[in-house]
């Protein structure tokens, strides 16, 4: 599996999301505003965070050992069990947290306790959750590329249908049910398409708990998690000091600048998570690693750097397009947010091989120090700049962390 070719599918696939995603935005933009974008973004950051913890940050580890036993079914077969007990345990607790606090939750993160059965609605929803993440994460090692973007797309469909109906019914209350649902309904149509396989049946997934396998996922456990953590709640401060400072209209444009950065980076992301963690995590020559590397960096950063340029030269164009007028606090945003994404990227190459290498500590410490500074320099620029302020703490907070990372690269420790 190529490399190029990795990213011609994901791009094919991404294509399609992304015109659903830019359907959504408009959608979102005309019926909610930005007071019901900004509330989608703390919804979606709130979900993120319960996701990792109910699967106990795995999905990486997942996807590195089905990928290096996927010709071995004893192996295989033993790391699904044991990640099948991980995710049973850990969600037990999550649930009941969310039953027993919905209320208290929704009050403190989406600022209204009438958001409260959402979360209900979500604790019981949770199991489907988790499964079809597993499900995709074993596509993904199993290096199953066309079948793993074909399930995405058809859920970033089914998901925008189901969206669209329910927020033009009941508005905000009806995009957060839309996403829970949307994303339960997915797991009947991932079990659908794998179906037939021959690894799919039960006896792959329950079985013994494995305690050295146990051990191997507890340091993707620990990187995970501090990672889906701390960058999620770091947003979530950030959205809420912007909207605490200035209102929450204008944190509905702050989250605007980020759907479109998540837009248009969706292929690389895609790209990453299926070629470069499967791939990285089976190579051992030093050489290798830094070939495929440099192989990265010549392949997505022309990319990022020309869609970039692009999306700054037809910001109007694009605000009028997929946004409306009461978003035009957008516009100043731009210039900062896409320089902080080319340094992201850069970044995320050489993040990549630290996660495929398990490089727990150093994974960890730059990833807790790194989710600090950016509501630091945040809170800094906000009270300097206004809602700018927030991309300027973005590209500096990325520029740093670029610097450091290459440091480490040139010195070794990412190996």
């Amino acid at each position: 599996m190529k490399l190029a070719s990795t990213v011609s599918w994901s791009a094919l696939a991404t294509l399609i999301r992304l015109a659903n995603g830019f359907v959504s935005i408009k959608v979102f933009a005309l019926l909610i505003g930005p007071l019901g974008v900004a509330l989608i973004g703390q919804f979606g950051n709130l979900t993120s965070i319960v996701m990792t913890l109910a699967l106990g940050g795995i999905s990486a580890g997942v996807i590195k050992y089905t990928s290096q036993y996927k010709d071995n079914p004893e192996e295989l077969h033993k790391v699904w069990h044991t990640i099948t007990w991980i995710s049973m345990i850990l969600s037990i607790p999550v649930i009941m947290v969310l039953l027993v606090f919905h209320n208290w939750l929704a009050q403190e993160f989406l600022h209204d306790a009438k958001y409260g059965s959402i979360l209900v609605f979500f604790a019981f929803s949770l199991g489907f959750y988790v499964a079809n993440s597993l499900l995709l994460n074993i596509l993904n090692g199993l290096h199953e590329i066309k079948r793993f973007n074909l399930l995405n797309t058809l859920n970033s469909i089914l998901g925008l249908l189901v969206t669209i109906g329910l927020v033009y019914q009941y508005k905000v209350y009806g995009a957060l049910l839309g996403i829970v649902i949307s994303q339960s309904i997915t797991f009947f149509v991932v079990v659908f398409f794998v179906r037939k396989k021959a690894w799919f049946k039960l006896s792959s997934f329950f079985g013994k708990f494995d305690k050295f396998y146990f051990k191997k996922l507890l340091g993707f456990t620990a990187m995970s998690l501090t990672s889906m953590c701390v960058v999620p709640t770091s947003q979530m401060f950030v959205r809420g000091y912007l909207a605490s400072h200035t209102s929450w209209d204008v944190a509905g444009c702050w989250q605007g600048m980020q759907k479109i950065s998540d837009s248009y980076l969706m292929i690389v992301y895609t790209a990453l998570g299926t070629y470069f963690l499967p791939k990285l995590s089976n190579l051992q020559d030093k050489n290798e690693i830094s070939k495929e590397i440099r192989n990265g960096y010549k392949l997505i950063m022309p990319f990022v750097i020309g869609s970039a340029l692009v999306i700054y030269f037809l910001r109007d164009f694009i605000i009028h397009l997929l946004f409306a007028k009461s978003f035009g606090a957008m516009r100043g945003m731009f210039a900062w947010q896409l320089t902080g994404d080319c340094f992201k990227l850069a970044s995320w190459i050489l993040a990549y091989l630290m996660l495929a290498r398990a490089k727990t500590k150093i994974f960890m410490t730059t990833e807790i120090i790194f989710g600090i500074s950016f509501p630091l320099l945040s809170y800094l620029f906000i009270n300097l700049a206004g809602v700018d302020g927030a991309v300027m703490a973005f590209a500096l907070n990325y520029m740093i962390y670029f610097v450091l990372f290459v440091v480490l690269y040139k010195r070794g420790y990412l190996f």
